[in-house]
């Protein structure tokens, strides 16, 4: 497996050149794999990576149990939309030898910060961390023709 560069050049393969198919082997796979990761991401973003930045997560903070309660519970989510992601990734020749390693390794973060947010204990570097396989994510994703981008509107 290749991993991502530092400088943002994508280029993860994940998959052998048999395992992929060579042509979609379920109906709108690109689109399924961005609604799926643009839900996981938007999870991630709104109840893990915000609050651990604005340090909901320390030891005193105000609302400290329900931004945890809230990161578990939207971490579960996004372990879940990244699965159905990568099975989406996997039916589309192009998503197959780019995506799955990405995915695997936001999936793998994100379930480490589940448990750290029932133990009560995010630490924002796990989060930036989390939030730099995100990253890789989106730029595979956008070398694969499924690009997605962030919702900046706050006023939701």
């Amino acid at each position: 497996m290749n991993n991502a560069s530092a400088n943002g050049n994508n280029v993860a393969t994940s998959a052998t050149p048999g395992t992929c198919p060579t042509e979609n082997t379920k109906s709108f796979a690109k689109t399924r794999f961005v609604a799926d990761v643009a839900l996981a991401g938007g999870a991630f973003k709104r109840y893990i990576y915000s609050p651990a930045k604005a340090g909901q997560f320390k030891k005193g903070a105000n609302g400290k149990v329900l931004a945890l309660v809230k990161a578990a519970a939207a971490g579960a989510f996004t372990v879940n939309r990244l699965d159905a992601a990568k099975d989406a990734a996997e039916a589309n020749p192009t998503l197959c030898k780019l995506i799955v390693a990405p995915i695997a390794k936001f999936s793998a973060a994100v379930s480490g910060l589940i448990g750290k947010a029932k133990d009560g204990s995010i630490d924002p570097s796990d989060v930036t961390s989390g939030n730099d396989f995100l990253n890789d994510l989106h730029g595979a994703a956008s070398q694969g023709g499924a690009a997605f981008t962030d919702n900046t509107n706050t006023s939701a």
